[in-house]
């Protein structure tokens, strides 16, 4: 994936993360999801976070509290797959999963 255009990344992320929550809120709306939060640190480049599924568009859309615009990309976290967000933002380029 790293050399599909950043945009590209954004937008097929997005729509990812709006279709978990979709699935998410019709089973009660109450649900969790973990998060690599981005931060602006080059040696602690994401936390992971769980946030409510009703938060997740401010995440994606850069209008939560915590966004700069020298901040990695949000991305959801996939812990099946890997055992950090570095891990995973290596694997994938970063941002927006």
């Amino acid at each position: 994936m790293r050399g599909m255009p950043r945009a590209s990344l954004v937008a097929a992320n997005t729509l990812g993360a709006l279709i978990l929550a979709v699935a998410a809120q019709a089973g009660g709306g109450n649900e969790k999801v973990l998060l690599c939060h981005g931060t602006a640190s080059a040696t602690n480049p994401y936390v992971l976070i769980d946030v409510s599924v009703n938060a997740l568009q401010g995440h994606f859309d850069g209008t939560a509290p915590g966004h700069g615009e020298k901040n990695n990309p949000d991305m959801l976290f996939r812990p099946l797959e890997y055992e950090t967000c570095a891990a995973q933002a290596a694997d994938s380029g970063g941002g927006n999963d």
